[in-house]
C-alpha cells in the first residue's frame, strides 16, 4: 500500500472504530443482562475490549467483536510500517482490495476459503 493512501484508510478505520464502540454501548445499554459488562467497558480500554467481551459473546457480539480486533490490528500495522501485508503470506494485499475493507488481514491468495468481511457502518 502506497504511504498517500495510507491517511485516508486510517481515518475511515478511526471512523469505523468510533462507530463500532459506540454502538456495542448502545446495543449494551439496551439489555440489562450486560449492565455489569456496560460497566466494565467503562473503565476498560478500548484496545482491551475484545478480551474483556469475549467472555460475553453471543453471535451479534461476537461478529462486532472480531471487526474491533481487525481494526485494531490494522491500526497497529500502520503504526509499525506493515500495513497492506498479508498475515499469513506476508504478500502485499491488493489495494483495491484495502479500499474496500482497510481492516483486511489476508490477500486475495489467502483469503478464498474464508469469508470476506466489509465494513458494517
Amino acid at each position: 500500500m502506497t504511504a498517500h493512501n495510507t491517511p485516508e484508510l486510517r481515518q475511515a478505520l478511526q471512523q469505523e472504530l468510533m462507530a463500532l464502540e459506540q454502538q456495542l454501548r448502545i446495543e449494551l445499554a439496551q439489555d440489562h443482562h450486560f449492565q455489569g459488562l456496560l460497566q466494565r467497558l467503562e473503565l476498560t480500554p478500548l484496545s482491551d475490549w475484545p478480551e474483556l467481551l469475549s467472555h460475553w459473546q453471543t453471535p451479534h457480539i461476537e461478529q462486532r467483536t472480531q471487526r474491533l480486533e481487525a481494526i485494531q490490528a490494522a491500526l497497529s500495522q500502520m503504526d509499525l510500517g506493515m500495513y497492506g501485508l498479508c498475515c499469513d503470506c506476508e504478500q502485499r494485499i491488493r489495494k483495491e482490495d484495502l479500499i474496500k475493507d482497510p481492516a483486511r488481514q489476508r490477500c486475495h491468495r489467502c483469503l478464498p476459503s474464508m469469508p470476506v468481511k466489509t465494513s458494517t457502518f
